[in-house]
């Protein structure tokens, strides 16, 4: 078999035991906590899937399977199944100190799909999830290659009251002009420039306030990086300084200490 033969194989057989897997709920909801850095308080979350084999526990990362899913097609499927259950959670949790944005990672493919937003709506109206605690994300990388399908579900997204997060911004204030023109205002900046090109934080910063855009840090690990961060005027973090990924009960506990 050439590299190409062995590769579809290896997709169409990671795309049958996925399918299974949703089938016996093997994929879990997992939902790393976004605070504000001065105080303490949980503003939001960011939802990630986990796959957890019943036979032992054990954990498969994202990274094994999501790529063939996208090579085959298929992602939009587990899209939805997390969807649905986190429209479920955040319907079941209004009106608690629970009560906060989540964000889903949703591929690119959706963007092929016009009626994306009338069904995400359906799908929160169903769970009676208020639209603004419903978030979806996408990379700047996705958001930045001009597609007319994202740019639109974006579009009609953030006109049908949910909030649309743009991940891993990289370029800088280039990016975060062209993101803000889709309507989203709500950013998350690599580590790739807050630690690694501080210097370019300052306008980052200027350009954010005259958006209107709120800008999270992804990533940060020291209580050093916060205080940097909250003095130059990021104050929305996420990383393993404040917490680890964790299953939707204990988040729910966590906002509600």
């Amino acid at each position: 078999m050439t590299d190409d033969e062995i590769r579809a194989e290896d997709d169409r057989l990671i795309t049958v035991d996925v399918a299974r897997a949703v089938e016996e709920n093997e994929f879990v909801p997992y939902v790393q906590p976004l605070y504000d850095m001065a105080n303490g308080k949980i503003l939001a979350g960011e939802a990630l899937v986990r796959w957890t084999l019943p036979e032992d526990g054990s954990v498969i990362p994202a990274a094994l399977f999501v790529p063939s899913l996208e090579h085959t097609n298929t992602i939009c499927g587990l899209d939805w199944f997390m969807i649905d259950g986190l429209t479920e959670y955040i319907g079941s949790v209004v009106g608690t100190e629970a009560a906060v944005p989540i964000a889903l990672n949703i591929s690119y493919q959706h963007g092929k799909d016009p009626e994306f937003s009338k069904r995400l709506a359906a799908t929160a109206d169903w769970h009676k999830a208020p639209h603004g605690n419903v978030s979806i994300e996408l990379s700047e990388a996705t958001l930045l290659k001009g597609d007319e399908g994202v740019e639109q579900l974006v579009r009609t997204a953030v006109a049908d009251g949910f909030v649309v997060v743009a991940d891993n911004l990289q370029t800088g204030t280039e990016g975060l002009r062209t993101i803000a023109e889709l309507g989203i205002r709500h950013v998350k900046v690599s580590a790739s420039i807050w630690r690694d090109r501080p210097e370019m934080l300052p306008e980052l910063v200027s350009v954010a306030k005259e958006l209107g855009i709120r800008l999270c840090a992804e990533r940060v690990e020291q209580s050093e990086e916060a205080h940097m961060l909250v003095a130059a005027g990021i104050g929305v973090g996420m990383g393993y300084l404040f917490a680890q990924p964790m299953d939707l009960q204990s988040f729910k506990a966590l906002c509600e200490k």
